[in-house]
């Protein structure tokens, strides 16, 4: 099977129920494709890099799915393209099936995304400090090894 992850953007100003209905004509048209989706959510509105249509920011929406009819995705390719309410977007392959991703309430009451294993098992994730830790690591490693090249 062949998997594939479309990132687009939005308009951030959108109403939730606006941005709702979106989400579900978006997986509507891609079910013509026989595809099945995975994971669909609203990623985090951000900055654009340059402005699209007088927006400065845009809410990018991830939707990850599994391939049914690789011939009819050039037509779900031109719909979004033709899609009003989408700025931009952009379909990559995966190289594996992506993890299924759920959203929790913790106890302080921040919405916190959890991975799910494909047996349904929670897979535990790293807290903030430490993932902020590890990229400071790496880019470290990173400008050694540029240095070493050098």
């Amino acid at each position: 099977m062949r998997y594939y992850e479309t990132l687009y953007i939005v308009d951030p100003n959108l109403d939730s129920k606006i941005l709702e209905k979106t989400m579900t004509e978006i997986e509507q048209e891609l079910s013509k494709t026989k595809s099945k989706v995975i994971n669909h959510r609203v990623w985090d509105k951000k900055r654009l890099a340059y402005q699209i249509l007088n927006h400065k920011y845009g809410s990018y929406i991830i939707l990850q799915f599994e391939v049914g009819d690789v011939t009819k995705m050039v037509d779900f390719d031109v719909w979004m393209k033709l899609n009003n309410i989408v700025l931009r977007h952009m379909t990559v392959l995966l190289s594996q099936k992506p993890e299924i991703y759920e959203e929790g309430n913790s106890d302080d009451g921040k919405v916190e995304q959890k991975r799910v294993s494909e047996s349904g098992e929670k897979v535990p994730s790293l807290p903030e400090s430490e993932k902020h830790e590890d990229s400071e690591t790496q880019s470290s490693e990173e400008l050694d090894i540029k240095e070493e090249g050098e």
